[in-house]
């Protein structure tokens, strides 16, 4: 089947799909988005990207057990064209819930689509999917052990008179959702014009119908189709063949320490960590952070380290119930915590210690 008779089923499918919605467009300004409640309404196969610690900027979509899909603008620098070095995958996260249940992933290498391809050659970056291939490690779970289930043929919207895009929202670290989206046409290039425009962070997220996965979320009234011949060889990659239609391009990653610590406890605790950061000297006194946690949440602190350990000390109800240890700095006592890989490590305080 050639490439134009492929986009024209599609163009008749997405019209039968999407019947009534075509004069939607002026709606854009008002696009209705929600936030997901509570853990079983989170959508397992969305992983948030992130940069830093947990600053949020694009939402993708598990699609193997190392594999995710979003728009390439979220993992390829535009200025170098290479892949970003700060970029990780956070599956299941909902930072504004202090839901935190895996620790994050490292990129290893995007692939893009090639010059050659058949669908969008010569599209710019902007208009571009990415697949993301994460690095192995020691203990840490495949996507599919995490999430329950890849997303690419996941059926999710639930009526047949619109598209559903989840994505994580930038300024909570949150899930959200909206269920307004409607795709106008399918342009030259697989290019989706598209009648929302949806918080930072939604970039990459993937667009559903009740049948399946259609597309990926570009940027405001912008999406990519994703057809049959993208799917053929998305699947080529996730089977480990030669990629074909993508080109593969090496991420020079720079893992990093991160600690997440979770308060069992149904009171606040005040917390204060001690760590060396990323590249300092030996002889420079050690970098604090510090805070405080509700009864029964999480959080990621805010520090990044090489060292593999951190030094913590916790306080809860007025003080009267205190985490120390025979590490001394001025005069109060800390713990010691030896971390032997890169990635998220989890501690637990809790008021049984």
């Amino acid at each position: 089947m050639s490439r134009q008779t492929l986009r024209q089923c599609g163009f008749l499918f997405l019209n039968a799909l999407l019947a009534g919605c075509f004069l939607a467009s002026a709606a854009a300004a008002a696009t209705h988005v929600e936030a997901v409640d509570g853990s079983e309404g989170r959508d397992r196969s969305l992983v948030a990207i992130v940069s830093g610690i947990d600053q949020v900027v694009c939402s993708g979509t598990v699609i193997g057990p190392r594999h995710v899909l979003t728009a390439a603008t979220c993992v390829i620098d535009p200025e170098t064209g290479a892949p970003f070095e700060d970029r990780q995958i956070m599956p299941r996260i909902d930072l504004d819930d202090g839901y935190i249940p895996a620790g994050r992933r490292f990129v290893q290498r995007v692939y893009l689509p090639a010059a050659d391809a058949p669908f969008g050659p010569g599209a710019s970056l902007n208009d571009q999917p990415a697949i993301v291939e994460v690095r192995e490690a020691d203990g840490q779970p495949a996507f599919s052990e995490v999430t329950a289930k890849a997303g690419f043929h996941y059926g999710h919207a639930g009526n047949d008179e619109g598209l559903s895009v989840d994505f994580y929202d930038a300024a909570t670290g949150g899930q959200m959702m909206s269920a307004g989206c409607a795709a106008l046409a399918i342009e030259a290039g697989d290019l989706m014009p598209l009648n929302c425009a949806l918080p930072d962070g939604a970039a990459g997220a993937a667009i559903r119908s009740a049948s399946g996965i259609v597309g990926i979320y570009l940027g405001p009234g912008r999406g990519r189709y994703i057809g049959k011949a993208e799917q053929e060889g998305i699947g080529r990659i996730l089977t480990g063949l030669q990629p074909g239609q993508f080109r593969v391009m090496e991420a020079g990653y720079a893992p990093f320490i991160s600690f997440v610590l979770m308060n069992g406890c149904n009171q606040p605790v005040s917390y204060i960590a001690r760590y060396r950061a990323i590249e300092a000297r030996k002889d420079l006194p050690f970098s604090t952070v510090s805070g405080e946690i509700e009864g029964g949440r999480s959080a990621i602190l805010p520090l990044k380290t090489e060292n593999g350990v951190i030094y913590l000390r916790g306080t809860a109800d007025g003080g009267r119930l205190v985490w120390g240890g025979d590490h001394r700095f001025e005069g109060e006592g800390y713990f010691k915590v030896a971390i032997a890989a890169w990635g998220d490590h989890f501690h637990t305080l809790s008021c049984g210690e």
